[in-house]
């Protein structure tokens, strides 16, 4: 029984190299890439689905007002996602915007 805690003991006090801490950090670049090209892929066309039936029930039932403002609302609900999808769109949206104002960015 002495042997075995000679041995701990004598484990407990061996010198132990210093834990390399550039393994925890992380060495890599983070970015939204993978999530906006997810939701592109995934999320966009589970939304148009979904308005593609409610626009034809609304349709069916006869109900145009509401078959144009879902439409109308969808577009510009598209657009805003086109928008915040691409990085050059958003720069010359505001650079447009700007421009509207003579503001020549």
């Amino acid at each position: 029984m002495s042997a075995i805690a000679s041995t701990v003991v004598a484990l407990a006090n061996a010198a132990h190299p210093a834990p390399d801490i550039s393994i925890v950090a992380q060495e890599t670049q983070v970015s939204t890439g993978g999530l906006r090209k997810w939701i592109e892929d995934n999320i966009v066309f589970t939304i148009l689905v979904v308005i593609a039936c409610v626009v034809l029930t609304g349709g069916l039932r006869g109900n145009l007002s509401k078959v144009f403002t879902v439409g109308g609302l969808t577009l510009v609900g598209l657009a805003f996602v086109g928008i915040a999808t691409s990085e050059t769109a958003a720069k010359g949206l505001g650079n447009w915007v700007l421009g509207l104002f003579g503001i020549n960015a």
